[in-house]
């Protein structure tokens, strides 16, 4: 039997341990698990993360919800109070990926989450930012969007160039680029850390957009 003495204390210990896993934002970064694909054009997605996990040592590393997620403390500027942030790998396989990122959601409910993913109906290197938009294509974010049940939720997507000729555009994404290509995606992959750690701290979406060079959708385009 407990004693009255931890009985009156095990609420604030119960508090404190949910409190711990309590985050501030999430970043979900879409890829296919394995040496085969990690450097394939479909796991662009994949690369922004490393970067901001290159810039911000995690604290603590998890194996959740058919994920593989580190936390790392962000804090955009030297004022900045530190953000609490998942940055999330779902290796359930591209197609699947909606499945991980629903029981995060579910599990974080209310907690600010963007998906970052490859996109190559975009010239190579290019960010775009959206609020909202259909899947163009790319089963990852198809599945996110079945998962979800509905389009509208936060994404920034690295171009990776288009299929050249009449190339199937599940062939190309699967392959890895030529070395000029990849230092270009190198450097879009920088910038791409570089808004997310702006977004993750506050920063206005006009901002984000400006700072990518985004002019943002037009009418009532999403793509």
């Amino acid at each position: 039997m407990l004693s009255a003495a931890l009985l009156a204390i095990l609420p604030a210990v119960l508090f404190q341990r949910k409190s711990a896993e309590e985050l501030d934002f999430l970043v979900f970064g879409l890829g296919n698990p394995g040496p085969k694909y990690a450097a394939t054009r479909h796991n662009a997605g994949w690369w922004v993360l490393d970067e901001l996990l290159r810039r911000h040592k995690p604290f603590k590393t998890v194996s959740l919800n058919q994920s593989q997620a580190a936390y790392a403390r962000i804090q955009p500027g030297p004022l900045d109070d530190a953000k609490r942030v998942a940055l999330i790998k779902p290796v359930t396989y591209m197609n699947l990926s909606g499945q991980s990122i629903r029981a995060w959601v579910k599990g974080q409910a209310g907690t600010p989450f963007i998906v970052v993913y490859d996109d190559c109906s975009m010239a190579l290197g290019k960010l775009r930012l959206r609020r909202k938009g259909s899947a163009g294509g790319h089963n990852g974010v198809k599945s996110i969007i079945a998962s979800l049940g509905g389009q509208e939720f936060d994404r920034l997507k690295l171009g990776v160039g288009e299929p050249p000729g009449q190339m199937d555009s599940a062939d190309y994404v699967l392959q890895e680029p030529g070395k000029a290509e990849r230092l270009e995606l190198d450097l879009a992959v920088v910038r791409a850390a570089d808004v997310l750690e702006g977004l993750i701290g506050g920063m206005d979406w006009e901002a984000a957009l400006r700072m990518i060079g985004d002019p943002g959708p037009s009418g009532s385009q999403d793509g």
